[in-house]
């Protein structure tokens, strides 16, 4: 069976997911071929792909020393030898991976066409300049439509491991639903809630009805979930520390009734998996003014996405970094638990 590689060196798990149509759309296309993709652990794309069959993830280095580089040269041209690697799907600028292809013999070499990438390449239809400063997956999208592969739809579809869900769904079958997924965690503090905005939040809910909250984030977010949940004693509803790996954190919110939280990775784990997620954007634009700009609605219309947003205050420009973000009290800190509580219920939550 012919084997192909995708390069995709992006650091997150949103990042991620929003290119899986791209490389669903490969493994659609060639359903003869095995895929290898290539990118960071960050990602989790282990446990995000571990439902495809003809998919196997290879993790690449997360910095770029020359050291590093010259010792990540030698890993994937073996890698490129070993699987007998045929073609190459660059989802980046770089030139980085169409030269260690093109010394590991890769027949076909795909990209961008960007700057000194296209001298590495073998193919000859390059991305229209004006896409060269897009968004990634703008980029994305057209780099498939050049090579005669067209999408339907941007919005990434993700499946969680049965044996998993049987393991979440015995373990608690005796809490009472609904289930709310509560994502408090954020690698960015002007786009994080603050803690009193939750715990005040959780107290609203818990006032109208009983529900079971489920606190999510990674392993090392554990002592602040438990803060969480100490200064939540008093209310009737149940609170869970949640934070799980990812296999366990992906059955966990497929079974849930809604998200509620910061846009995180978490965010964009409970969209792919069909949940209704309410994302509290007050440090970044929703999802449909960025990253699915230039095809909401037509390719990209999720109607499980519910953004809250201030009612005053400004956006923050999603092309600058995290240290030029805009102060909390300008973004996240106008946006009040009794609002994010009223737009829950007017949703039927």
């Amino acid at each position: 069976m012919k084997v192909e590689a995708i390069a995709l060196p992006y650091y997150g798990i949103g990042d991620f997911l929003t290119h899986l149509p791209f490389i669903c759309a490969l493994a659609k296309k060639n359903k003869e071929s095995k895929f290898l993709i290539l990118t960071k652990s960050r990602t989790f794309a282990k446990e995000l792909l571990s439902f495809e069959k003809r998919i196997e993830v290879f993790y690449i280095e997360n910095d770029h020393t020359i050291f590093s580089s010259i010792k990540e040269f030698f890993r994937l041209k073996d890698l490129f030898k070993k699987k007998k690697v045929s073609r190459i799907w660059i989802f980046h600028r770089s030139p980085r991976f169409a030269i260690i292809s093109f010394f590991s013999s890769v027949k076909e070499r795909l990209g961008y066409g960007i700057g000194s990438q296209r001298i590495w390449l073998s193919n000859s239809n390059f991305l229209n300049k004006k896409f060269y400063n897009s968004f990634p997956i703008e980029k994305s999208f057209e780099f498939l439509k050049i090579n005669n592969i067209f999408l339907n739809s941007v919005e990434p579809k993700l499946k969680a491991s049965e044996l998993k869900r049987n393991q979440i769904k015995k373990k608690y079958k005796k809490f009472i639903k609904p289930w709310v997924i509560i994502g408090f965690g954020s690698t960015d503090i002007h786009r994080t809630w603050r803690r009193s905005y939750l715990i005040d939040l959780i107290n609203i809910l818990d006032k109208r009805k009983k529900y079971t909250f489920f606190l999510i984030g990674s392993p090392k977010e554990r002592n602040h979930a438990n803060q969480i949940i100490f200064e939540c004693k008093n209310i009737k509803s149940k609170i869970v520390n949640s934070c799980f790996g990812m296999d366990k954190t992906i059955s966990l919110i497929s079974q849930s009734n809604f998200y509620i939280g910061n846009d995180t990775g978490s965010s964009n784990l409970s969209l792919a998996l069909g949940i209704k997620t309410f994302i509290i954007h007050g440090g970044t634009p929703p999802y449909t003014q960025t990253v699915y700009r230039s095809f909401f609605p037509k390719l990209y219309n999720s109607k499980y996405l519910i953004p809250i947003l201030p009612k005053t205050g400004v956006l923050r420009d999603p092309h600058l970094k995290g240290v030029e973000s805009i102060p909390r009290e300008k973004g996240m800190d106008l946006i009040k638990p009794e609002q994010v509580a009223d737009i829950i219920k007017k949703n039927k939550c």
